[in-house]
């Protein structure tokens, strides 16, 4: 390995072949660059007589946006593309975190690079910190097949091993109609819409595309009045009730009679999840002893009351 310098534009970014990582801030490296400037040079090979990037996308990325014209580089004198590989691939294991997505690209790389599967599970799995079996190896493969924009949203939102898997079993399509509900969603909400999605397919025996393209759902989701975030609790909602119906109408019945009975704003009257035990709960919040004074005199009024009481039925 010999160090030179190099022009950025002698840098043939288009060959890819070694990248791992495709969703990073420059913001910190460009800070870095500007004021200590650049202590590791990146790591290139020469293939077909054009310089590419083994290992450093994130620094010569950084340099071209601050619009050097060359910079220090190392040169890799392996012309095997595994062996040049794992010299990125060792560098950067004693020097950071893998993300799920760099991960997979990793495997990717080392499958395609030549390395069979036997060798990949054995030895490579658990330095990624994933139990080695084939199941998990077919897994993170699959993960470096799907669609740029939705590891946009994975590594965006850090969605864990569990929910990409599922978002696996869609087809592109599927994930496609799917996007626009999961961008605006957190973590829980991002897998309660797949599970749900997946059940309900599950049980009426209809393709999650049909589901998503119902007029009822995209009605929704061509509304001009609700926010993408609004566009996705409301989808969620139509998918819990076709989940759960006999819940749904339960909850509806019951939201129906809190209705009824105005309770103030700060008392909380909830039962317990899916309505399987027979003690509900009240919360309700107080500032002083004459808020708590009047919250207890209203309770006790509001106990008194036939549609109060009907709330045991639903016991």
């Amino acid at each position: 390995m010999k160090k030179q310098n190099l022009s950025l534009k002698e840098i043939f970014l288009e060959d890819e072949r070694f990248r791992i990582s495709y969703y990073f801030s420059l913001e910190k490296q460009i800070l870095s660059i500007k004021k200590v400037g650049l202590l590791n040079p990146p790591l290139v090979a020469l293939r077909d007589k054009q310089f590419i990037l083994v290992s450093g996308w994130k620094r010569v990325l950084a340099c071209i946006k601050l619009s050097l014209f060359s910079i220090p580089v190392f040169v890799l004198e392996e012309e095997d593309d595994l062996k040049s590989f794992l010299v990125a691939f060792y560098e950067n294991l004693a020097t950071r975190e893998f993300s799920l997505l760099e991960k997979a690209e990793i495997l990717r790389r080392l499958k395609k690079f030549g390395e069979d599967e036997k060798s990949i599970v054995k030895g490579y799995l658990p330095l990624l910190d994933i139990p080695p079996t084939v199941s998990n190896l077919e897994s993170f493969l699959a993960f470096s097949g799907l669609e740029p924009e939705v590891k946009k949203i994975i590594h965006q939102k850090s969605i864990p091993f569990s929910s990409v898997r599922m978002l696996v079993g869609f087809t592109t399509q599927e994930r496609k109609l799917l996007l626009p509900l999961l961008f605006p969603a957190g973590q829980n909400k991002f897998k309660g819409i797949l599970e749900d999605l997946k059940e309900i397919s599950k049980r009426n025996d209809i393709s999650p595309k049909k589901i998503l393209s119902s007029k009822e759902i995209q009605d929704i989701m061509g509304s001009e009045k609700l926010s993408p975030l609004q566009k996705s609790d409301s989808v969620r909602l139509i998918l819990r009730k076709k989940r759960y119906p006999a819940l749904s109408l339960r909850k509806e019945s019951f939201d129906s009679l809190l209705k009824k009975l105005r309770l103030p704003k700060t008392v909380e009257v909830k039962p317990s999840p899916f309505f399987e035990e027979e003690n509900f709960s009240v919360n309700f919040s107080f500032g002083n002893s004459e808020e708590l004074q009047a919250n207890l005199l209203k309770l006790q009024e509001l106990s008194s009351r036939k549609e109060f009481s009907a709330i045991f039925k639903f016991k």
